[in-house]
Order: C-alpha cells, then structure tokens, then sequence
C-alpha cells in the first residue's frame, strides 16, 4: 500500500514538472503577456479604456492596470492552464472575480476573444451587483 501511494506520487509530481516545462517552451522568446495579447487587450480596453499597464511579476504572472485607478487584473499561467483574477474596489469594498481556463497552450485569436467576452461580460454583472450590495448595505 505505502509503495503505491509512494508512486502515485512521484507520478504526479513527474507530470507537474513536465507540465512546467512545458510552460517554458510555450514562452520561449516571448513574455506571458504576449502570449494572451488578445485578452490583455480586450480587458484594457474594457477596465482602462486601453489606458492600462502591464507589470511583470514573474516569467508566468503579471498585472494588468492603471495607476490611480481602483482594479487591478492579474494573469497567472502554469502547467497549461490561465488564471485571471480582477479585483474591483467599490466605497473601499473589494469584490474579486477568479476563473481558470485550462489548455490554454495553443489559443486561437478567435479563442482568445472568448475568453475575454467572457470575462468583461462576467464582471459586469458582478460590478453591478457589487454596487448595488455596497450601496444597500450602506443605507
């Protein structure tokens, strides 16, 4: 019993190292946010006005945003799979907005714009929602 637990783990642990490593050749001369250029821009231009900024973090995570403004995205990218959080601030109450997208390797353009219709159309609803608790919470 011990050993199977004990090569279960190492399997899982050989696919998360070649999974990463496989990161690595996705971003083999060309940044994380190059690779999701559709959706860094669609998103600018839906939180920005296309006025934002990325900010490099790591070789796999950056920020996309506007100094002075009250939200932030942050785009994470690991073993394949793409993690946008964006975090909108209403009267100094923060909503947060998370989704994973898996496979995310090999995107199409077409794909992309999906991927950001989806998450500009989510944060709509959730802005305005949040607005709405803010403000009825606040009377």
């Amino acid at each position: 019993m011990i050993w199977f637990v004990v090569i279960l783990g190492a399997f899982i642990l050989m696919r998360f190292f070649l999974a990463l490593s496989k990161d690595n050749d996705d971003l083999q001369g060309q940044s994380v946010h190059k690779k999701f250029a559709v959706i860094v821009h669609m998103l600018n231009e839906a939180a920005y006005d296309g006025r934002g900024m990325v900010r490099t973090l790591t070789k796999r995570e950056f920020n996309l945003y506007e100094e002075g403004e009250n939200q932030i995205i942050k785009f994470q990218y690991s073993t394949g799979h793409l993690t946008i959080i964006w975090k909108y601030k209403y009267f100094q109450q923060e909503v947060v907005h998370q989704k994973q997208f898996d496979n995310v390797r090999n995107l199409s353009i077409f794909q992309q714009q999906r991927i950001g219709d989806l998450m500009v159309s989510e944060m709509e609803m959730i802005v305005l929602n949040h607005k709405h608790r803010v403000l009825t919470e606040g009377m």
